[in-house]
């Protein structure tokens, strides 16, 4: 495949990326025009701006729509939101949550920590994707540990290829051997690195520790004035793990509103307000197919079918592009550039020992909110 190379101007130095042409582009040539209006967005910071869904080309009942599939399909939910044109046109709460509670956003974490590389690397904190383990934390590498444990990236990370034999679909009942960092790293592969898939909370982690190790503090510390503080998120709960780093992979907490501004942020390719959070081209890259989404052990797509992007799911929805972050128990923060629309989802109830009570939210967007959104 074609490669193009990223000089992604930093605060300290430039920085170099190597990526897929057809991946660094796409995302780039959004043009947020449908669902828009014509006065200017007004950025949310305690409260969003309401609208009411038909003001956004949306149909007047869509809520009613939704509340009937969800007491159908996902009745354990607790909060759906649905923003268009930075408005919120659909606010839903279920189940006595409240919209100002936090919960655990588990696996859409993932997607927060790639925000946070894409902050290392304009900061210059991070130099290269193709930066190694052996360069980056040589000293906590384990002895016993499969040689080609250095030899792994940052981009190995980012794309969940590394190559250490797991099985993704048991990421949330596992922590123990995610969460310690001699454990993570004396594990053995199953493949070379960039290889195989596999859906592994250890690359997330792995990303926590190794921004920790480099900028000192941990990556909550690192994020609150760089990206809570600008969006107006109050400093959150984030679980911290044995070795003294933020679980990187499934640890945050948030509010359903917070989420979806994350949400707004990468729909905004990076930009708040006018104020520069991550750049562009990390944007992109992040949004755009990376890896196939599909384990290379069971041939499962946790991911409701989506390709893998830089701790991001990518998918194809209707012939336009779209992405996601998505948690264990239906936590999902879901983003449609050509449509301007971000949705969320919440589950505060998620329990790791009942699996079986994981819900399809995902038909809730991808087969309601997001048709609705294609007739306006």
């Amino acid at each position: 495949m074609e490669k193009i190379q990223f000089m992604i101007s930093t605060r300290r130095r430039i920085t170099a990326l190597t990526l897929p042409l057809a991946a660094a582009i796409a995302p780039s040539a959004v043009v947020l025009a449908q669902g828009s209006t014509s006065r200017p967005m007004a950025w949310p910071d305690e409260t969003w701006p309401v609208s009411g869904p038909e003001a956004h080309g949306l149909p007047a009942d869509l809520g009613d729509r939704i509340d009937q599939q969800v007491t159908v399909t996902t009745p354990l939910l607790t909060s759906l939101l649905v923003i268009r044109g930075g408005d919120l046109v659909i606010s839903r709460h279920y189940n006595g949550f409240a919209p100002d509670q936090t919960f655990h956003i588990w696996s859409v974490t993932k997607s927060v920590s790639s925000i946070a590389t894409g902050i290392a690397f304009r900061e210059g904190l991070l130099n290269d994707v193709n930066q190694t383990l052996g360069e980056l934390i040589p000293d906590r590498i384990p002895a016993g540990a499969d040689p080609r444990v250095a030899n792994i990236t940052l981009e190995h990370l980012l794309t969940s290829t590394s190559g250490w034999a797991w099985d993704g679909r048991i990421n949330f009942s596992r922590h123990g051997e995610t969460d310690d960092l001699d454990m993570m790293l004396a594990r053995p592969m199953m493949c070379d690195s960039g290889a195989c898939f596999e859906y592994d909370s250890t690359n997330s982690n792995l990303l926590s520790y190794i921004i920790q190790v480099q900028s000192g503090v941990t990556m909550a510390e690192y994020l609150q004035p760089r990206l809570f503080d600008p969006l107006g998120i109050p400093e959150p709960e984030w679980v911290t793990m044995y070795d003294g780093f933020n679980r990187g992979a499934g640890g945050l907490f948030l509010t359903p509103g917070d989420m979806a501004k994350l949400g707004l942020l990468y729909l905004h390719r990076g930009e708040w307000d006018g104020q520069r959070i991550v750049d562009e081209e990390w944007v992109a890259a992040s949004t755009s197919r990376q890896a196939s989404g599909t384990s290379t052990i069971t041939g499962v797509n946790i991911g409701g079918g989506g390709a893998y992007g830089y701790q991001w799911w990518v998918q194809d929805l209707f012939g336009y592009p779209a992405f996601y972050g998505n948690g264990y128990g239906d936590q999902t923060l879901y983003v449609v550039p050509d449509f301007n629309l971000v949705v969320v989802t919440g589950v505060a109830s998620t329990d790791v020992n009942k699996p079986e009570n994981q819900q399809p939210v995902l038909p809730i967007i991808e087969e309601t909110i997001v048709p609705a959104a294609l007739e306006g």
